[in-house]
């Protein structure tokens, strides 16, 4: 038998141990890096101030229990822009049957980051008797947006005035 020289099996055994880490990176580090991409990406606000705006009005409206707002909120009072959200939210679920529908209009962007925009919010009430009701009305709405830098940056809702949904929109 003939026996391999000593460099012989040791380049084997170094190509094969090469071979084994680049599969585990590929195998591994794919999805690794899909998921980190996909985080940055949640994260990341909105290419202009407008679609930052109508971003926080869908997220706010959408029929969905974890309405995705984070990314279009500027960190300096997240927390009081989402509490702003979730009150919008319970005053309409407390009165709504059916949804909402969102529709905008007239949007304008000033200079400084300023949005705003007719809100026309639409809803389907059914009261006690069991009487169908669709109210809704035009508001104007006013966002206040910043553009962040860093890897979640975007244009991003930092203050929202808008009028009270109840006694505008909904008798409450």
């Amino acid at each position: 038998m003939i026996e391999m020289p000593l460099s012989a099996r040791r380049w084997r055994r170094r190509a094969t141990v090469a071979a084994a880490v680049a599969f585990a990176v590929a195998c591994i580090g794919a999805p690794v890096r899909q998921a980190v991409m996909e985080a940055i990406e949640a994260g990341r606000g909105e290419k202009t101030p407008a679609a930052a705006a109508e971003a926080y009005l869908l997220a706010v409206f959408q029929p969905d229990d974890n309405p995705d707002i984070n990314r279009c909120l500027c960190g300096d009072n997240r927390d009081e822009l989402v509490r702003q959200a979730h009150d919008l939210r319970k005053q309409v679920e407390s009165r709504v049957t059916f949804g909402v529908r969102i529709e905008t209009t007239n949007w304008q962007t000033d200079s400084d980051g300023t949005v705003s925009a007719m809100v026309d919010l639409r809803f389907t009430e059914v009261d006690r008797t069991g009487s169908v009701t669709l109210t809704g009305a035009t508001h104007r709405w006013r966002f206040q947006t910043t553009e962040e830098g860093g890897i979640s940056g975007g244009w991003k809702v930092c203050r929202v005035d808008a009028p009270p949904v109840c006694g505008t929109y909904l008798r409450c």
